[in-house]
């Protein structure tokens, strides 16, 4: 069982490429950090083109029905999308941070988003989990907003668990 978890355990290499790190995000609301986050996962083949529109309605439409700033300066929009190929995540970072209507009104400046198919459940999970524990526990949003280059932010999103 062990070994089975180790081999379904993702490395933060393999679910945080290069080309979906995007620094520094230009965004003047939640909208457009979306809209640049998902064009990242459109760019590199993890969302079709043609379900863009389909897919940033539905997280915007999941921030309608409860915000997915959870405080700290961090943000996770996300989705499980039926028509989604794969697990996809991209990270955005911005420095002036972005209002996503976080309980403790601070701006997210580390913005995670997330598309994922109905059978990845448990990864969205456990994503979700590790990067709320990072934040809380490790100032995630502060070190995240002081990268200056994609190495640099990589290091810090080596410490965020997935199991």
């Amino acid at each position: 069982m062990a070994k089975q978890q180790r081999r379904d355990r993702k490395t933060a290499r393999e679910l945080f490429p290069d080309d979906l790190l995007v620094l520094p995000i230009h965004a003047a609301d939640k909208r457009e950090v979306v809209t640049q986050l998902l064009n990242a996962l459109v760019i590199e083949g993890v969302l079709p083109l043609e379900r863009e529109d389909e897919v940033r309605q539905s997280i915007l439409d999941r921030e309608e029905v409860a915000s997915t700033g959870i405080g700290c300066g961090v943000a996770i929009p996300h989705t499980k999308f039926k028509l989604a190929d794969r697990f996809g995540v991209a990270v955005g970072i911005s420095s002036e941070g972005v209002d996503f209507n976080a309980h403790d009104e601070m701006p997210a400046r580390a913005i995670f988003l997330w598309v994922c198919p109905p059978s990845e459940t448990p990864k969205h999970l456990a994503l979700m989990r590790g990067v709320a524990a990072l934040a809380k526990e490790h100032d995630l949003a502060d070190k995240v907003a002081n990268c200056r280059d994609k190495r640099s932010l990589f290091k810090v999103l080596e410490r965020i668990e997935i199991d």
